[in-house]
């Protein structure tokens, strides 16, 4: 009996997705410290990618909780691929989204 409770847990634990119920919080300044490197192709200064990850961290605190639960988990995972992670990343995941 204890072995059919652990297997159901155990096969029903993979439908479950950690759901944060605030905002992530990243590091800005790892977010930004290739920024302006002519390596990205980018050439945008550093202080224009702080500026940028800043208001999108203000944007996500006060915008998370009109995103559904799944779609914001889905974003930050995929915020921190290819690199480190991006407030800008995940606000724009999030927009994109809610406008399918």
């Amino acid at each position: 009996m204890v072995i059919a409770g652990l297997v159901a847990i155990s096969l029903s634990s993979g439908m479950v997705l950690p759901v944060a119920d605030r905002p992530p919080r990243f590091s800005i300044e790892q977010a930004c410290r290739h920024a302006g490197e002519p390596v990205t192709g980018v050439g945008r200064p550093n202080q224009a990618c702080r500026d940028d990850e800043s208001k999108a961290a203000v944007d996500l605190q006060q915008q998370w909780a009109k995103y559904p639960p799944v779609q914001r988990a889905t974003c930050v995972e995929g915020a921190g691929l290819g690199g480190p992670p991006s407030y800008v990343q995940v606000l724009t995941c999030l927009e994109m989204a809610a406008h399918k």
